[in-house]
């Protein structure tokens, strides 16, 4: 299996990539499905703690499965023509996933303090399965295999979530759901991992280093750890609006500003989608390639309908979605709106200056943006409640896309 192959990602244009957008919107689609339902289907059926708790759990799982381990997408930096064994890939996403573990047991349990410790435990399992579903989803996308990829990335997650809340409808507690439901994420990635490799040696491409070998090398390539270090404070800056809303908002409230930021982030699709053809084709291309731009007009353009569809429906229906979220409808649900638009395209920048090389600059950047972010949403949800948390996204979107802008402007001139 050749990693970092861009040829293969781009091979047919924009006729794959419409094919590739029916499965990302597909998957997209099933995780939004997901949690919707199990909003409105258990808040007459369960307490209003109880729903929080269930929707901390997912917003927990989204983050892990969110994280970038960066040992694909530095391989193929390193290497763009190499091999990579895929059990050496799995293996030292688990180690990730084992070492990040403890830090998101503390973020868990400080945005929600009343989590039970027996589900704390399953901590370690998320985040296994979750790095090495992301590192097999950017394995298989530059291999070509797009469907593949987006399935095993999101619908492992979205059937993961749909098993915890079908066993909180059954009267399962919280633990439990959250066992069976990462035992099986766990398994559908092993199960992929080894797919993969069958594969690999079907076509020939056998191991050319000794597995422990090949884990140290991957371990010892330092391109990841800028790499994850760019996702690790992107989740920061973009999920300290949740982690502080959990803690400070009131259980409807909150369950209420999840369900928003969950359906308006859904937008994200489409950089998504776009991403990794934005990846591959600044290594293949260089600067001088036209499909970055392209790219983000495309964003644009959508993004415009989308913020206009918000618009109407603000305008059409402020007092039913008030009812049903518990939240105040109204500009601050429009800045939301604006700021996910903002978002996408800074997250087809970041990417855009990881290939180029300047993974350091995109994580210096991302860095200064998280620290600035997670004061803010703190201040936001303090003292305006889920109105401030959503105004401030838009302040948020904005100083991250101006961040990154410079770090890639500076990175030019270094170059």
């Amino acid at each position: 299996m050749q990693l970092g192959a861009p040829g293969v990602l781009i091979a047919g244009g924009w006729r794959r990539l419409g094919r590739r957008a029916v499965f990302t919107a597909g998957a997209y689609l099933a995780a939004a499905i997901v949690i919707v339902l199990t909003f409105f289907v258990l808040k007459g059926r369960v307490g209003p703690h109880v729903l929080q708790g269930l929707l901390g759990y997912f917003f927990i799982a989204s983050t892990t499965a969110g994280l970038e381990p960066g040992t694909v997408k530095a391989a193929a930096l390193a290497n763009p023509k190499g091999r990579t064994d895929v059990l050496a890939i799995t293996a030292v996403s688990a180690l990730k996933g084992l070492a990040a573990a403890p830090i998101v047991a503390l973020v868990w349990r400080f945005s929600d303090p009343s989590i039970g410790l027996a589900t704390l435990a399953w901590t370690a399992g998320l985040c296994v399965a979750g790095f090495a579903a992301t590192d097999l989803r950017v394995m298989f996308d530059l291999d070509g295999r797009h469907a593949t990829a987006i399935w095993i990335k999101q619908g492992s997650l979205a059937t993961g979530l749909a098993v915890v809340a079908v066993m909180t409808w059954l009267g399962a507690p919280l633990a439990l759901g959250v066992g069976v439901s990462t035992a099986l994420r766990l398994i559908f990635a092993a199960a992929a991992a080894a797919v993969a490799a069958t594969t690999q040696r079907a076509h020939g491409e056998n191991r050319e280093r000794p597995l422990a070998r090949e884990i140290r090398r991957l371990l010892a390539e330092r391109r990841w750890v800028a790499l994850a270090g760019a996702s690790v404070v992107a989740a920061v800056s973009g999920g300290a609006d949740r982690v502080f809303g959990l803690r400070y908002l009131s259980a409807e409230a909150w369950s209420g500003y999840y369900l928003t930021f969950e359906v308006f982030s859904k937008f994200w699709f489409i950089p998504y989608l776009l991403g990794p053809i934005v990846f591959a084709r600044r290594v293949s291309d260089g600067p001088g390639g036209a499909f970055p731009g392209q790219a983000e007009r495309l964003t644009l353009g959508a993004g415009v309908l989308f913020t206009a569809a918000v618009a109407v429906l603000v305008v059409l229906a402020p007092r039913a979605l008030t009812a049903s979220l518990r939240l105040p409808i109204g500009a601050p649900t429009l800045a939301f709106a604006a700021a996910i638009v903002v978002s996408s395209i800074t997250q087809l920048r970041v990417l855009g200056l990881q290939a180029a090389g300047a993974a350091r600059s995109a994580f210096a950047a991302m860095g200064l943006s998280a620290i600035v972010s997670t004061l803010l949403f703190l201040a936001g949800a303090r003292v305006f409640g889920a109105s401030g948390l959503m105004a401030t996204w838009l302040i948020k979107s904005i100083l991250e896309l101006a961040a990154i802008t410079l770090a890639a402007r500076l990175a030019r001139r270094v170059a």
